[in-house]
């Protein structure tokens, strides 16, 4: 099973179980825009931005460029309006 290790120490697999509750699609309002109609759903899923959400500390990990390369790490501000406290 693929995973990798959150900052803050959390295991988060990248396979395995389907669906995976810590597996993000990202769109932007442009690219969702060009769907319409039925939606062939694999087409969907695809074309989405992969991104990994650490379900303890809520960092974010998005593979802008593809799977293939390295992740973007963004960090929740703790506290945040609407966010969990930090761990």
């Amino acid at each position: 099973m693929a995973k990798f290790v959150c900052v803050c120490g959390t295991e988060i697999r990248t396979s395995g179980d389907i669906p995976n509750e810590n597996e993000w699609k990202l769109f932007s309002d442009v690219e969702f825009d060009q769907y319409s109609g039925q939606v062939d759903v694999e087409k969907l899923y695809l074309a989405g931005t992969i991104a990994f959400r650490c379900p303890v500390s809520d960092h974010l990990w998005i593979y802008w460029d593809g799977f293939d390369k390295t992740p973007q790490l963004y960090e929740p501000i703790p506290g945040g309006e609407g966010g969990r406290q930090a761990p």
